[in-house]
Parts: structure tokens; sequence; C-alpha cells
């Protein structure tokens, strides 16, 4: 990759590139998962590789973009989009705890790439729920419940595969300083997982939860297939080209919505959020050499 560095995090001058119209939302390809179903259209009829620039990141770029149609379409765009990059982060962590037990060796590049996900994921869940509790109890929550009364995370076919790693338990590679740093990220995203869902939720019940009395829902093609539907996402034998391509435009696109919006509209600083995709980057750069296919 040489000592170029990437500006997939700079957005071009006050231009919005994502979707048909600012704020609107573009399809996930990624590849299937556990019960995932496979997409009959071609991954390449709906997305282009994105082409990665190489320049500085660090260009702060003025606050003086477009800005949403209104606060709905702001806050949907960030809860489809934070979560489709949580998917992209998900899938690279897979790919390398799958690897691991397959033999490989959870070497400091590979746990420091599990460290930067991980931190992505935390960052993710902020930015999904960025939205006023009023917004996610009349827009976000009634949309979850149209799709399934039971609608639950649990579906998510990505994280199946991570699930005891990032439920806190220490797994026998996770050794020496930066695996340290990897089991303390993955603290921190527990930690972050509570808080949103202490600030949304009323009475701390998910919609499975408030299900749970009269209905069993266990995870299922169907169950991930409507999961993945909601998320605007679609399963296809893509390559890791593709799916970092896509990790990259949505990066993009997250960041130019924050230096305009900002994540807080009191005003909160950014610095660790764009410091945190800087690392993502950098990890996934590394990792399309390094991750078997």
């Amino acid at each position: 990759m040489g000592e170029a560095r990437t500006s997939v995090l700079a957005p071009a001058a006050e231009q919005w590139d994502y979707g048909d119209f600012p704020y609107g939302l573009e399809p996930l390809v990624i590849p299937p998962c556990g019960y995932g179903v496979v997409a009959t259209v071609q991954p390449a009829d709906l997305l282009a590789v994105y082409e990665v620039e190489r320049a500085s990141i660090d260009a702060e770029p003025a606050r003086d973009g477009v800005k949403p149609s209104s606060s709905d379409a702001l806050y949907w765009f960030r809860w489809i989009t934070g979560h489709q990059v949580t998917f992209l982060l998900w899938h690279l962590m897979g790919a390398h705890v799958k690897a691991i037990a397959a033999g490989r060796s959870a070497d400091e590049a590979t746990l420091t790439s599990l460290e930067s996900y991980t931190h992505g994921y935390s960052t993710m869940l902020g930015y999904s729920g960025s939205c006023p509790v009023e917004v996610y109890q009349t827009l976000i929550r009634p949309r979850l419940y149209l799709q399934h009364r039971g609608f639950s995370g649990l579906w998510a076919a990505d994280f199946a595969p991570l699930r005891r790693l990032l439920r806190g338990h220490e797994q026998p590679w996770m050794t020496g300083p930066a695996g340290a740093r990897l089991a303390a990220a993955i603290a921190t995203n527990l930690s972050a997982h509570e808080a949103l869902a202490d600030r949304l939720v009323s009475g701390g019940k998910s919609l499975l939860q408030e299900r749970a009395p009269d209905t069993v829902v266990r995870p299922s093609a169907r169950t991930t297939a409507l999961f993945d539907n909601l998320f605007v996402t679609l399963r296809a034998p893509v390559d890791r080209d593709t799916v970092i391509a896509q990790l990259f435009r949505r990066l993009r696109a997250v960041r130019l919505d924050l230096v305009t919006n900002r994540l807080d509209p009191a005003g909160s600083d950014e610095d660790w959020t764009f410091d945190v995709l800087r690392r993502v980057v950098a990890s996934a750069l590394t990792d399309r050499e390094r991750l078997p296919s």
C-alpha cells in the first residue's frame, strides 16, 4: 500500500455524494453468514467499488455542508447507515475470529484490528442512537415493531460468531498488551450498549423482551431476512475489496454528516469519533492484504 495515506474520511468540499439525495440510503451487499439469505442480484449492478483517495485525512472541512430536510431524515439515515457500518465491522471481525479458530496466530496486528473495529462498533452505537428519545419512540421503534413485534438485534447474522467475544468472555488468544487493549475496548462497548439501551428504551425492555410471555421467536433464515431487510442489506458472495469499499463509503458519509450536524446538537466534540474512524480505516487497509478470502 506504500506510505500514502487515505483521504477516505475527508469529504469533498461541501459535496454530498452518497445515496440519491442528501441523507438518502444505499443498499449494503455483504457475504452470507449463518442464516443469511443470498441475494439473487449481482452486487456489481448495485454498487461500484469506491476509489480510495491517497492524501491526508486531517484537513477539517468547513461546517457548511448540506443539511437534512428534517430531523426524521437525519436520524433515520444515522440509524440505518450506522447499523450498516456495524455489520461491516462485524464481518471483518468475524473473518479474524474464524481465521484464529482455524489455527492462525492472533498476533499484535490482528488484535489491534479487532480493537479498532470494536471501538468503531462502540462509536456506531452512539451514532445510530444519537436521536432524541422522542424520535426513537415515535419514529424508529414503531418501524421495528411493524417489521416484527419481537424485532431483535439477536437476529443479526454477522453478530452470531462474535457473541462470546463481544459479551466479554475473554478468549485464550487475547494475550499481552494488545489482548488487554482489546479486552478494554470490549468492556467499553458493553458499557456503551447498556447506556444507550437505558437512554432510549422505556422501562429497559426490548421488543423481544416485551413479547417474551406470548411469543418465542428464535433466530432463523426468516428472522435474518426480516432483520437485513429493515437495514437495506442484501447477501451475496462479494469479495473483500467490495466489503471494504462499502465500509469506506459509509464512513465518509458519516463524517460529512458529523462535520455538518454534529453528533449532539448541543455541540459535543467529535474528535474522538473521527480518531476512531481513522483507526478503522487504517486497520481495514491492513486487513485487505492480511485477511484470508
